[in-house]
């Protein structure tokens, strides 16, 4: 179990690198804002799916819109990192929006907001 389990990580890692790079580089849909960041992959238990969590700055119509343009290219980006790696099985992409950045960054000013009230 353990060597599925680094395994896994080890996959997880890879696919983190390589999409972040073709969603860089590589797409080309004025949908997606020029600033995207992949923050996780999370693969299924089998590895035949896989959530990728990715932050978008913008409104959230933006962010809205850049995820639906990232799941239309989900195949694109499969095809395109599966091309350089050497799994039996590439797993199918699922891009979901990632609000740990902008719910610490609100965490943070309603604690700079109670310091300022405190002084």
């Amino acid at each position: 179990m353990a060597t599925n389990n680094f395994h896994n990580e080890r996959l997880s890692g890879v696919l983190h690198r390589e999409i972040g790079t073709v969603i860089a580089e590589q797409l080309r849909d004025p949908r997606i804002p020029p600033i995207v960041t992949v923050t996780k992959v999370k693969l299924g238990q089998d590895n035949r799916n896989a959530t990728v969590y990715v932050s978008i700055m913008g409104e959230k119509e933006v962010r809205e819109e850049g995820l639906t343009a990232l799941n239309n290219a989900a195949p694109y980006i499969q095809r395109t990192v599966a091309a350089g790696l050497s799994i039996k099985q590439f797993p199918r992409l699922y891009f979901k929006i990632d609000n740990s950045i902008e719910h610490s960054q609100h965490i943070n000013n309603l604690l700079k907001e109670i310091k300022d009230d405190l002084e």
